[in-house]
């Protein structure tokens, strides 16, 4: 019974790990290899005429085209610049072109080809962007003093606008005039607090300010007063003469 030798072995084996290096580093240089990323994205546009109503894609998935080396580099550390893609007319041209965004990418990363995109969200929904000042006012109807107390000054709101940014789907409905209720009850003594403005919040909504100082003084009246409408009391004594 023949008896392999030790150090035929340790050759068989070392020429065996030789044979396989060189196939590996040979396979590593031919192309026609594919590797999916994650690639960042930044959309730019006029902010200053559209506001975008869902959020956009800060990524879309790449598949990358090119040599074994060339993608084994980008596997284990596949770190780039987001790709800036320009929306010239969010309106109207809704949808994300990913053959450009590819063209732009293979431009980025040059020793590989972006083959295809596929974007999470391809349709982008954007609206106008808009600017509206509404009116402040006291909800006096709502003031719930104690008995016998009136409010004895002007009713100061600061401030007395605000001032809302966003889509004008949400903006156009908000109202001219924003009344500033008083939860308090039982008021007898003068008010001086601040409260939340009321009003439709949306992420997309930007306000000026969120809450409101309301202040005004308080007074008791000494005695009711007479109805309006009430004459004084005529005396039907006659005077002696």
């Amino acid at each position: 019974m023949a008896v392999i030798r030790p150090f035929k072995t340790r050759t068989l084996l070392l020429s065996l790990s030789g044979a396989v290096i060189i196939w590996f580093f040979n396979e590593l240089n031919k192309d026609g290899y594919t590797l999916k990323v994650n690639y960042p994205i930044k959309l730019t546009y006029n902010d200053s005429l559209y506001v975008p109503v869902a959020p956009l894609p800060k990524k879309v998935t790449a598949i990358l085209n090119g040599t074994g080396w060339a993608l084994l580099r980008k596997s284990l550390s596949f770190t780039v610049a987001p790709v800036v893609y320009e929306l010239t007319d969010p309106l109207h041209n809704r949808t994300l072109n990913t053959e450009s965004v590819a063209a732009m990418m293979t431009e980025q990363v040059k020793d590989v080809v972006i083959s295809s995109v596929v974007a999470d969200t391809v349709n982008l929904d954007f609206d106008r962007f808009i600017t509206k000042t509404s009116i402040l006012r006291l909800d006096s109807v709502g003031v719930q003093l104690e008995k016998r107390f009136v409010i004895s000054s002007f009713v100061n709101l600061n401030p007395q606008t605000v001032t809302f940014k966003g889509p004008a789907l949400l903006v156009d409905n908000l109202k001219d005039t924003i009344l500033v209720k008083i939860p308090t009850k039982n008021i007898r003594a003068n008010y001086d607090e601040e409260l939340p403005i009321k009003y439709l919040h949306s992420a997309s909504v930007k306000a000026s300010a969120e809450r409101v100082f309301v202040s005004f003084e308080v007074a008791e009246l000494l005695r009711p007063m007479p109805p309006q409408n009430e004459k004084p009391a005529v005396s039907t004594k006659t005077k002696k003469r």
